[in-house]
């Protein structure tokens, strides 16, 4: 059927109910299917695809895994040589639904669970599966990130045009071309992460407690902004901003950084008013001469009245 398939292409000819070539969009019809099919998705599919407007719907998927098998989870834990529940959970844990006992996982996964088992042979099991859940919030930001930027600026002005089913699938077909450019981007951007980590350590083996700078921003009236605009709004309405800076030995833990300096940057936000940054004391003494004092703020959390210094415009500064 591949063969059939593939020298109908090559002499100019695609299956039939695929494209209509009376329609305004027939070259965009055509080059959709050519692209689907060479990706490897069936003739069938694409046909009910069509019939129902909807062959767009196949761009991510045959741009993401040009390797179209599917195998079981049973499968890919032997392949990577992982107790078969062991490798659920650490499916779950980057944040991907269980297949139960079908073939629907992808046969490139079989990469991630050697990586794991590898982890797992070097750091055990529970930590391992802690680090899986960081890699899988992290790419999780990530992707959504990049589907809300293609929904919200590119397949909504689409949509507002009247564009076609075909038109939308051939705009997110080149603009799936720039997935492989996101993936080497998030490598490099990974590497440096990994250098400036390694500094901060300073060469030390065990480090449970790092010194850090912590800053929550929030901005003002959001959650009421939230309610009575759409998303596509927020941006060009912004109101100010308000922020809480503090300075001094946090915990790390799995990606994320704990401790009473974490909580007292984030307490302070709350405690400052439109366009203010309040600062705690060691903060402030980090920035000799930007900073006035702001009062003693009782906050939640905290048994005692808190110090809080607040950092100058420049217009104040001398």
């Amino acid at each position: 059927m591949i063969g059939v398939m593939m020298s109908a292409m090559a002499d100019g000819e695609l299956p039939a109910g695929l494209v209509d070539p009376d329609a305004p969009d027939a070259d965009a019809q055509r080059a959709l299917a050519e692209y689907l099919l060479d990706r490897g998705i069936p003739v069938a599919d694409l046909r009910a695809a069509r019939a129902a407007g909807s062959m767009a719907h196949f761009v991510a998927d045959a741009a993401l895994w040009p390797d179209r098998s599917r195998v079981t989870v049973a499968e890919l834990a032997e392949r990577a040589g992982l107790d078969v529940e062991l490798a659920r959970r650490a499916r779950r844990m980057i944040g991907v639904a269980d297949p139960g006992d079908d073939a629907m996982c992808h046969a490139a996964e079989v990469e991630f669970f050697s990586a794991f088992a590898a982890g797992v042979a070097l750091f055990g099991e529970e930590l391992t599966v802690q680090f899986a859940r960081v890699i899988g919030t992290s790419a999780a930001a990530i992707a959504e990130a990049a589907t809300n930027l293609f929904a919200g600026e590119v397949a909504a002005e689409l949509a507002a045009r009247g564009a076609t089913d075909a038109e939308l699938g051939i705009t997110a077909r080149d603009a799936m071309v720039a997935f492989e450019a996101v993936t080497a981007a998030t490598d490099i951007a990974l590497r440096l992460q990994f250098e400036q980590a390694q500094t901060r350590l300073n060469g030390e083996i065990t480090v449970d407690e790092l010194i850090y700078a912590v800053a929550f921003v929030d901005v003002v009236d959001s959650t009421a902004m939230a309610g009575e605009l759409a998303g596509r709004e927020d941006h060009l309405v912004l109101k100010a901003a308000k922020a809480g800076l503090t300075f001094g030995a946090v915990a790390a833990h799995d990606g994320d950084y704990f401790g009473q300096v974490v909580n007292l940057a984030a307490r302070a936000s709350t405690a400052a008013i439109a366009g203010e940054i309040l600062l705690s004391a060691d903060a402030a003494r980090a920035l000799p001469g930007r900073t006035e004092p702001a009062g003693d703020y009782d906050l939640k959390g905290f048994a005692e009245p808190v110090p809080l210094y607040r950092l100058k415009t420049g217009e104040e500064q001398p």
